[in-house]
This record gives C-alpha cells, structure tokens and sequence, in this order.
C-alpha cells in the first residue's frame, strides 16, 4: 500500500488534502470537495484536436505536471483510481445525460460516475459533470433531498432507472439518468473515443470550462463566462478576443494554456463563429 500511495502523492498535493487516508466518509467528502475545486473540468484536449488517454500515469501528469483538467472520463477516472489505493471499494458507473435534452430524445450512456462504500453505506461521486457537478458525494438513497455546498441534490426512481437531479430556482432539473450496471475502463475507452473525436460532440465543436469555488462556480461556454454566486443573481460576459479567454482559462480556471497546441488558432476561429 505505501508503494501504490506514493504514486497518489502529486494529486494529493495538488488538491491540497494532507488528512488521513482511510476509508471514511469523511475523508471521502474532503477529497470529492477539494478535487473539484482545485482539478478544472476543461475540454480543451478534444477542442484542439489532442487525442485524450486515459492511462492513469498520462491523467495524473496531466493533472499534477501539465496543471490542465479534464472532462467526465478523465476527471473520475482518476477520482476513482484514488479511492481504490486508499482502499475504497468502488463501481464505476455510466449515464445518459438528460440536461438541456428534449424528453423523447435518447441520448447514449456517454457520463461517467462513481457508486462508492463508505461507512457502511453506499455514496454517488462524480467529479466530471461540468458547471452542475455534486462537489461532494451524496448518499446514494431514493426521494431524500441533500444539501450540499452548492445546491441541492436527490435521487429519484422509475422501473428502471436513477435519476440525479438537482434543484434550480426552486424547479427541480433532471441532470442525467443511469442504472447500476458496473462499467469498466474498456467501456470508458470507447466512449471517450466517441465523445473526443465524433464531429457532433460538444466537446470537440465548442469551449468548456468549468470551476466551483467556496462562493459559487465559474462556467465558460463558448465565448460565454458566467458565474454563479451562492447567494444572488449570476453573473455573465461575453468574452471577445483570444487573450481575454485565455486569461480567463488561466485566472479563475487555473487552466495552463502555454503547451496547448493550436488552442490560439482554434480561440481565433470560435470567436469568428460567434461573431
């Protein structure tokens, strides 16, 4: 176990966690908290045209070295991998994303999340769902709204699937539905395939960043950042130039941008679209 934890010792460092390692909720709830706020969801990889891997030594490299984020699949990936040399028992899971989606629209199981034990109980973690992520792990339990440090959270149930929603001015919004089918990495390698390289992603025809902080998230769609304060009315700019975004990526992000290549040229060409 010392040898496997060492390997962990760059990411921990880099979440600034230096609590003990057991397998409590409590140090389940710290970690899940202090990665979200300090590892960015960004897709800036697929949006350049960077093929996105999955190996554990290239994530956490990426992570800890490069200081870049990542989307869903490499973002708990990693959370996952974690957990496991902590000693975590964990199962990874896979979602159809329903936000923003018209009701007869079916979408593929392209979300990665994690079902965890802790305490005797079993726990939702997710990392990697952008602007409306949990930041901290909510008990994996039917009907039961739970608070958290940026919004509240339930599960609710039909015949055959969970749904995670979370509640939006006073309206409660279906972020994604799955089952409790265990996926593994040859599942997640294709997926991330599909949604890094496939044209009609999102991920490859548009900018995404997203960031929560103690007073609430940062949010960058396109050449659109909003933030969005735990208390009070969001708020927006619409970004116009590359260095602007950049700085943006760079600041409130904590994105580094220097080594990411073609990223200026393809700023450049979102900007034109837009405008």
């Amino acid at each position: 176990m010392e040898r496997q934890l060492k390997n962990i010792a760059a990411y921990l460092d880099q979440i600034q966690y230096g609590g003990v390692l057991t397998t409590t909720f409590d140090t389940l709830y710290q970690l899940h908290l202090r990665h979200t706020q300090s590892i960015p969801f960004e897709n800036l990889s697929p949006f350049t045209g960077t093929q996105v891997h999955l190996d554990i030594p290239a994530l956490l490299e990426k992570f800890t070295v490069a200081k870049r984020g990542g989307y869903c699949y490499e973002q708990n990936t990693v959370f996952q991998y974690v957990l496991e040399q902590i000693g975590f028992r964990t199962t990874g899971l896979a979602a159809r994303v329903r936000l923003n989606m018209a009701d007869d629209v079916i979408t593929p199981r392209s979300h990665m999340l994690l079902l965890v034990e802790a305490d005797g109980e079993q726990w939702i973690a997710d990392t990697g769902f952008g602007g409306m992520t949990l930041t901290v792990p909510i008990r994996f339990a039917v009907d039961e709204i739970q608070n958290t440090p940026h919004g509240q959270y339930r599960l609710t149930r039909d015949r055959e699937h969970y749904r995670l929603e979370t509640r939006i001015k006073n309206e409660w919004t279906v972020l994604y539905v799955f089952d409790l089918t265990a996926h593994y990495a040859a599942d997640y390698e294709v997926c991330n395939w599909y949604v890094s390289t496939h044209p009609g992603s999102q991920f490859v025809t548009s900018l995404v960043a997203a960031r929560p902080e103690q007073a609430g998230r940062h949010v960058l769609h396109g050449t659109q950042y909003s933030f969005y304060p735990l208390v009070g009315e969001a708020e927006k700019k619409q970004l116009g130039s590359v260095s602007e975004i950049k700085g943006l990526l760079e600041g409130v992000f904590r994105i580094r941008t220097a080594e990411v290549v073609g990223l200026d040229a393809r700023l450049g060409k979102l900007i034109t679209e837009f405008f």
